[in-house]
């Protein structure tokens, strides 16, 4: 075949795929790729790549383009743009190019054209019908690789059409169970009956044949969709990825830019970023695998107008994705622990019982990952430093964003869709976090808004402000059983702390943000006031509490430098009782009287409880709020004058008392998200 009769035939597949993905055979997306960019090309040199007409003995110009990315970043320098025809490249991505502070190097779309980086088995997406074979043996509806992929660990999987992720289970009886509840074993011998939890893979590790099975499913849990849609793999297209996929590294690369493309295809980490200098993600949409991006030693990094979205399906559920048995000596699949084990090694540590079992891998365990260096670098300056994430959205994790590092700047993105933690706020590195800003962004659908690790202080100041917390939805939490056939879904609260050896967690200061949250234990004033220490300081200050169900016990905070007042606090529902003393306790609480001197009147002065009056405020999750005060609104210039070391934008003139709350009135509406596309009335409900 001629190479012109190629590339009409990778066109025709291309075209015949786009059809399929227009049509959603799968699922309707939750996450559409955002619209082709027309961004000009601009000046300077330019070089390019096709991945269909290119050949890499090319020059790389425009007539006669590069095929492969890989190859065309060892041809550029400084002030060089690599532009990128439309079409996937099926490369695992090393990147170390060196541009200079004025001439930095650019590496785009091309104007009008979808580029997709992608580290996935082609096959799959390209040829489904000669990719799978039905499985011999196996459960209805249930296929198998026609090739093996010997030595890949593991397998992770997107529908192609609409880029939602596929369950990666442990075990062949859970891909070809029919039951789809959560049913203890009468017998004691598999912790749970087996249980189908959606369409999903499993990787053979001893024939390296992969399996799916696409059956649909059928739970009745209000708001939690079911899969019904094509059931044949054969018919539409698959991303699946080796287990050891990284389709972008930035490896000590400067002075670079990203703009307009999709990286999808990951196994581990989607993007990866090592000791980068001065970085710049712009409309770059990750479709993440275990992890987003994943960054360590890095800065300046700037990421705007960009999305990472995870791999945890609609119709997931928290406890299915969890880890049954893992400990230092044993990992299922490979060994369950014996039943006497007991503890093991760390005396706090108590193994599982030994019928306990894993049932699906958790695809993605968190979207962005800042960590520290590694304990023999001794040459790093200073961990991750200088950053600024603005206008991007953080989908579909188990947990969202892990912020550490020196001057980093978290402003107007969406973070949603979170079976455990939204935004980490303390570093898993201890004395690492300084300069942490988070404010102006829109945080929903999630269990934990706002968490810590309590051994990353106790030097750091990390500041949160202006932020709109609104927890009407719920995750689901607990699969449904025999006993609860709806499920179990928790709506969230505002800030947890993890972990038992209390180093001291930074310096946290809360102010000017609107909580909407559930009623826990201890969820007096969102639990921003809880896990202190006496060498770090906290604020609790101008904030907007709503609770859902009803009025938390008092706070009984510890004597140490806590500043709590100015706070609004109200129940939205109707039958809520405002219990005996609700603030009065607060405030004569021993600690209040400890800190008087030092903040006059102690804890919760002028706060008090009263109904903020939104402009549309409604408890159902699909209701469109409106977090914007009335005029006649209690929360209007009853806050506290801020301490001058507390940043905000929003600060009135002439010290006067602030409007409680993110959105003063009056004040600018903020937009969040890509291109600030979200903005209020604002509903809970971000799924189908």
């Amino acid at each position: 075949m001629t190479r012109c009769f190629q590339w009409v035939a990778v066109l025709l597949l291309v075209l015949s795929t786009q059809t399929l993905i227009a049509q959603s055979i799968s699922h309707p997306t939750l996450r559409p790729l955002p619209e082709v960019s027309q961004r000009p090309l601009g000046n300077g040199p330019k070089f390019f790549v096709d991945s269909v007409k290119g050949d890499d003995a090319a020059p790389g110009n425009e007539a006669a383009p590069w095929r492969t990315i890989n190859h065309a970043l060892k041809q550029l320098g400084a002030s060089d743009t690599l532009v990128l025809r439309g079409g996937v490249y099926r490369e695992n991505v090393y990147c170390a190019v060196a541009g200079k502070p004025d001439a930095p190097i650019t590496i785009r779309a091309f104007p009008g054209e979808r580029v997709i980086v992608d580290g996935s088995f082609a096959e799959f997406f390209d040829e489904p019908a000669k990719a799978w074979e039905p499985a011999a043996n196996g459960a209805a509806g249930e296929y198998r690789s026609v090739k093996a992929y010997k030595n890949i660990r593991d397998v992770l999987g997107l529908f192609g059409d609409s880029h939602i992720a596929l369950q990666t289970y442990w075990h062949t009886m859970d891909l070809r169970a029919t039951n789809e509840l959560w049913i203890d074993d009468p017998e004691k011998k598999l912790m749970v009956l087996p249980l189908y939890c959606g369409p999903g893979l499993w990787y053979d590790r001893d024939s390296g044949h992969i399996h799916v099975r696409l059956a649909h499913t059928n739970l009745t849990t209000p708001g939690i969709p079911n899969y019904k849609g094509e059931t044949d793999p054969r018919k539409l297209p698959l991303i699946l990825s080796p287990f050891g996929s990284v389709p972008l590294k930035i490896d000590m690369a400067k002075h670079v830019r990203f703009q307009d493309v999709v990286i999808r295809g990951a196994g581990t980490n989607c993007v990866e970023l090592r000791m980068g200098i001065d970085v710049e993600f712009d409309n770059v949409t990750i479709f993440a695998g275990t992890y987003g991006l994943r960054s360590q030693s890095t800065g300046p990094f700037r990421m705007v107008n960009s999305a990472i979205h995870g791999m945890i399906p609609p119709w997931a559920w928290r406890d299915e994705n969890s880890l049954f048995t893992y400990s230092p000596r044993f990992y299922d699949p490979f060994i369950a622990p014996p039943k006497d084990l007991g503890r093991i090694g760390n005396p706090s540590y108590e193994t599982k019982p030994g019928n306990a079992r894993n049932i699906a891998r958790l695809n993605s365990h968190a979207l962005l990952v800042t960590e520290g260096s590694y304990e023999f670098e001794v040459f790093y300056y200073p961990y991750n430093h200088d950053w600024e994430i603005a206008n991007c959205e953080f989908t579909d994790g188990h947990d969202g964003v892990y912020l550490s590092g020196r001057a980093i700047n978290f402003h107007h993105n969406v973070v949603e869709r979170m079976q455990d933690d939204g935004i980490y706020l303390s570093s898993p590195s201890r004395y690492m976090n300084d300069d942490i800003h988070v404010h102006h962004n829109l945080i929903r659908d999630i269990f934990s808004t706002f968490a810590c690790n309590n051994t990353g202080g106790p030097i750091g100041e990390i500041y949160i402000y202006r932020n709109l917390l609104d927890q009407r939805q719920g995750v689901p939490f607990s699969r449904p059983n025999p006993k609860t056939p709806e499920g179990g879904l928790l709506r969230g609260h505002g800030f947890l702390a993890h972990g038992n050896d209390l180093l001291g967690m930074e310096s946290l200061h809360f102010y000017q943000n609107t909580f909407i949250t559930e009623t826990w234990s201890g969820s007096y004033a969102g639990r921003t006031w809880t896990t202190t220490h006496p060498r770090t300081r906290r604020s609790v200050l101008n904030n907007l509490f709503v609770y859902l169900n009803r009025y938390p016990d008092s706070a009984y905070p510890e004597e140490h430098d806590i500043q709590m007042d100015g706070n609004l606090h109200w129940c939205a529902a109707a039958d809520a009782k405002l219990p005996d003393g609700f603030i009065e306790k607060v405030r004569e609480a021993k600690g209040s009287k400890a800190i008087a001197a030092k903040y006059p009147g102690g804890w919760e002065a002028n706060s008090f409880v009263a109904d903020p009056r939104f402009t549309a405020f409604d408890r159902a999750p699909a209701a469109k709020n409106d977090y914007r005060l009335l005029p006649n609104s209690s929360a209007i210039g009853k806050g506290v004058v801020l301490p001058k070391e507390l940043f905000d934008s929003q600060r009135p003139a002439n010290d006067t008392r602030p409007d409680i709350g993110a959105i003063p009135l009056n004040g600018d509406v903020p937009g969040f998200g890509r291109q600030s596309r979200v903005k209020s009335p604002i509903a809970a409900h971000s799924g189908p």
